[in-house]
């Protein structure tokens, strides 16, 4: 009984979601993709997978963190965090402050930079999503007061944090008081000035990290605390350790490799790691006491709501993934990726807000009594395997041509994690049926 606990509880789920990490953000730096777009691919990915394995298939849920919520919730916290660079940090690890690349111009910095600035980087852009995820939990209704001031903590600490890099850069930006007069001229230290760019973008966003973890803390709520603290802590020191795989080119000298996919790829690794612990930590099935808290129908408060955020958050998710995808393979193959991002949004952009319509208009004409006692997403199943399968389709796409051995071998590694994402899904729905007694396919 303690090992399927185990099991069911933190291996299966950090297992999974590391590998659709390995993937997805391995995917995040390929071509069509990058920056928010890439990261929103990630995001819809993990939300559906955190949602498929959290979830009862009935009215009352025994797990806290289980709404179709968290879908949109993950594919809009992860896809915004990645509306940054980050380029101009890993020469930190060659001891490199680069000034001017293209001139060859840098100033030495000590390492210690590379390592903090990743940290800084790491926490929120996994921790923002959780931030998003816990505002979908089951328990104790906020009312608008509550909301309010969620929001206003959360976007005041974004603006406290920036205000204060704006007028403290000393505190902030590396080496800004030896090097000021190469700040100040930053057309002639272009590399500067992405650096400043990227150094407010990371912290502002801590900003909004941090202001959401606080009011979780203001308002004791320890299992949220725990959720958003546990992920972003150990994706910083997940990616400090890694060093976007600055060492590989000293331990293989000779090798022509696409090490910086590697390092995206074992970045989502991290990141998925990071959310299989905070899994474990805090969405094991309630304790008695702990559901006489959430009241005695954790989960069925709203089924229409819920049933909206789940499938919008699919919609925009994969049809968004779709368009990049679908631009990423014109580019490798076709050429002027800027044309085809052009048609792709004329045909897709409406297709989303006819399909928003239809969605809203469903539901609306169509709506489940608000105490429904049966299953709100009787095809969930089916909804996982949409995801992997489209997910992992537009992988192949965006990795080539096949004559590139080194696309090759990413187009392998991808079958590969599909393949364990595929087994673990199958294993949570075996264990439905037998939790359950039998399900509707």
């Amino acid at each position: 009984m303690g090992k399927r606990h185990l099991a069911e509880n933190f291996v299966l789920p950090t297992v999974l979601f590391a590998a659709l990490g390995g993937m997805t953000w391995a995917v995040r730096g390929s071509s069509g993709y990058g920056a928010a777009a890439g990261c929103l691919f990630a995001g819809v990915t993990w939300g559906a997978a955190w949602w498929f394995i959290a979830r009862d298939p009935g009215s009352t849920q025994s797990r806290r963190y289980a709404s179709g919520w968290i879908i949109f919730a993950l594919a809009v916290g992860i896809g915004l965090s990645g509306n940054r660079g980050w380029m101009q940090w890993p020469a930190f690890f060659d001891g490199h402050l680069q000034t001017n690349y293209s001139k060859g111009e840098f100033v030495p910095i000590s390492r210690a930079y590379g390592f903090l600035w990743l940290f800084i980087a790491g926490v929120p852009w996994a921790g923002i999503g959780a931030c998003l995820l816990t505002w979908c939990a089951s328990g104790p209704p906020l009312r608008v007061k509550g909301w309010i001031l969620r929001l206003a903590c959360a976007f005041g600490g974004a603006l406290l944090a920036r205000l204060l890099i704006d007028n403290f850069p000393q505190i902030f930006h590396p080496l800004y008081s030896s090097l000021s007069a190469q700040y100040t001229d930053l057309q002639a230290n272009p590399n500067l000035r992405r650096l400043i760019n990227d150094d407010t973008a990371a912290i502002t966003h801590l900003g909004f990290y941090l202001g959401c973890l606080g009011f979780e803390v203001l308002r004791r709520d320890w299992k949220n605390v725990t959720l958003i603290s546990t992920v972003g802590l150990l994706n910083g020191l997940g990616w400090a350790a890694l060093q976007n795989w600055s060492w590989a080119k000293r331990i293989w000298p000779e090798a022509h490799f696409n090490f910086w996919r590697c390092w995206e790829s074992s970045g989502g690794i991290s990141i998925g790691i990071a959310y299989g612990i905070a899994y474990y930590l805090v969405n094991r099935r309630m304790t008695e006491p702990e559901r006489a808290r959430h009241g005695p129908h954790v989960g069925n408060e709203c089924p229409n709501l819920e049933r909206l955020g789940a499938y919008l958050g699919l919609l925009l998710g994969l049809g968004l993934s779709i368009k990049s995808g679908l631009k990423g393979w014109a580019n490798i193959y076709l050429g002027n990726e800027n044309y085809w991002n052009g048609v792709l949004w004329k045909i897709i952009g409406p297709l989303l807000i006819i399909g928003t319509i239809i969605l809203m208009a469903r539901i609306r004409l169509r709506p489940l009594p608000r105490d429904f006692q049966g299953d709100a997403f009787p095809h969930a199943y089916r909804l996982i395997w949409l995801v992997l399968i489209t997910q992992n389709v537009l992988a192949q796409l965006v990795t080539g041509p096949l004559t590139v051995w080194n696309e090759r071998v990413f187009n392998i590694y991808y079958i590969f994690l599909f393949i364990i994402s595929g087994v673990i899904v199958h294993r949570f729905r075996s264990l439905r049926l037998r939790q359950h007694g039998g399900l509707k396919k």
